[in-house]
């Protein structure tokens, strides 16, 4: 008999689908529309993720109950800010790493700016390099990192990924000939449930580690 999704995940998954406005997220903090618009507004290399994957990542942080949150590939923070919204409501942490030094910057600067500051922790430099210098294990991994490195990071962190806990993946429709090995992991990995859905065309998948 297959498996069935946890509650919260599935209502996740089916809010998260195309609708209407009638149905949208509430109003955001007061001075974080802003802080986001202007990230959108500057991301010229399209390196930030839609706004409805944004609501998404928010959508599934809060309704697992996140407490600890890797972020690998956190460019200027505009994910980091969705999924620090939703770690508001979970009394959660987010850490985020970025590879690029600048880019690192301007995510702190960002965060702050969202008034974030207390939830996420934005790390610079190589996350192959930074993840095993991190205590603990996680309840909820989101990959947006290099496309090809992502089977390469799942091996990395899921045996620190706990019972349960949820490991995303960004772009797997829209990129996902870069990532071959990583669908095919998706698709025939024991240790994991997997679904991916496209709030808006550019895929996300959601790994729940049995």
């Amino acid at each position: 008999m297959p498996r069935r999704l946890p509650a919260a995940l599935l209502l996740a998954l089916i809010v998260c689908l195309p609708a209407t406005r009638a149905f949208a997220d509430p109003p955001l903090p007061k001075g974080v529309e802003a802080v986001l618009k202007r990230i959108k507004a500057a991301d010229t290399n399209l390196l930030a993720v839609s706004e409805e994957d944004g609501r998404f990542l928010r959508l599934l942080v809060a309704t697992r109950g996140a407490k600890r949150v890797l972020e690998i590939g956190g460019a200027n923070g505009y994910s980091a800010i969705w999924i620090g919204l939703g770690l508001r409501e979970t009394g959660g942490q987010l850490v985020t790493i970025e590879y690029d030094p600048q880019r690192a910057r301007e995510a702190e600067a960002n965060i702050r700016a969202a008034g974030l500051a207390d939830i996420v922790r934005v790390v610079p430099g190589d996350a192959f390099a930074a993840i095993p210098k991190l205590a603990g294990t996680f309840d909820v991994v989101f990959c947006d990192a290099w496309k090809k490195d992502y089977q390469r990071f799942f091996d990395l962190v899921f045996p620190r990924l706990d019972k349960g806990g949820l490991f995303i993946a960004h772009n797997v429709v829209n990129k996902a000939s870069e990532m071959g090995d990583f669908l095919t992991t998706l698709r025939t990995h024991p240790g994991i449930i997997s679904s991916i859905v496209s709030p808006s065309g550019e895929g996300v998948s959601v790994s729940v580690k049995r």
